[in-house]
């Protein structure tokens, strides 16, 4: 203790230091410190959540690009045969309609000969009957002076009988 006194160090007043300094330490641990402490740990615990959200939210991203991209090609998939689809079902339309054209057209050609035909006959009837009556005319006309009214009328009736043949 003498060298305590020789540095002109008072053993009471350190001692009183050191309870004073614990005293200290035991009240900023116990109302200080732990308080503190206890906020850094909730932040770090909410800063150590955030990070894990976030990486759960940049997995659900990625997965969800995924099933975007998925169904893009899917719907590019779908569209392609909905076209191609389409096409088919357009060429058939045109090839029905064509063969469907083409069997009218047949249909409207053939009654378009029948009618064609009947006209012709129709015409040729008119002037076979126009050509029959000139021929009587001329007939009655010829024979009248050759022949007597009985004669005349006999060639007359046989040259009708066989014009009327001819014209049926």
């Amino acid at each position: 203790m003498e060298i305590l006194n020789d540095f002109g160090i008072n053993w009471m007043l350190m001692v009183a230091q050191i309870i004073n300094f614990l005293i200290i330490l035991y009240v900023l641990k116990r109302f200080l410190y732990k308080p503190i402490f206890g906020v850094i740990k909730k932040r770090e615990q909410s800063i150590t959540e955030g990070l894990k959200h976030a990486e759960d939210a940049r997995i659900l991203l990625e997965k969800t690009a995924a099933k975007e991209k998925d169904i893009l090609k899917k719907a590019q998939e779908e569209s392609k045969k909905l076209l191609e689809e389409t096409k088919k079902q357009r060429d058939e339309i045109f090839k029905s309609t064509e063969v469907l054209a083409q069997k009218r057209a047949g249909q409207i050609l053939e009654e378009a000969k029948k009618q064609i035909t009947f006209e012709t006959n129709k015409a040729k009837k008119e002037l076979s009957l126009q050509v029959s009556g000139l021929a009587v005319e001329f007939i009655q006309s010829s024979v009248g002076e050759l022949f007597s009214k009985e004669d005349q009328d006999m060639i007359v009736n046989n040259a009708i009988t066989k014009i009327r043949r001819r014209v049926d």
